[in-house]
């Protein structure tokens, strides 16, 4: 079921799956502490990479955000010009033709996160 969520919800856990060629790891881990910065200035409550232990190169980024709102903040007005150029250098290490993966995941407890209604045709 896909979610529509307000912009109270939250929070919000933010995760990102990249893929890297294993010759470039260890500058995609360093330009990573970069955009750990940024999210963190941005509104991350928590950030965290991981490494997947069953696939070489293949990493998962999750940040914890407050709320939805604080979220869409994240993207239309903290992120700036320097922030934009740390995620460019990242994007410049993954494999060639895979985009990264966002999911957004809302806490179940907190809830509920009202589910997408379709309009009635008539």
């Amino acid at each position: 079921m896909v979610f529509e969520p307000g912009l109270a919800d939250g929070p919000v856990l933010v995760s990102v799956v990249y893929h890297v060629a294993p010759d470039d790891c260890a500058a995609f881990i360093e330009a990573m502490d970069r955009v750990a910065h940024s999210r963190r200035r941005t509104g991350a409550l928590t950030w965290g990479l991981f490494q997947d232990g069953n696939e070489a190169g293949r990493f998962m980024e999750n940040y914890l955000v407050g709320s939805w709102a604080e979220h869409l903040a994240q993207h239309h007005n903290r992120l700036t010009t320097t922030d934009r150029g740390f995620e460019d250098r990242v994007r410049a290490l993954l494999l060639p033709g895979i985009e990264p993966e966002v999911t957004h995941a809302f806490d179940a407890t907190v809830g509920p996160v009202v589910p997408r209604t379709e309009t009635p045709s008539v």
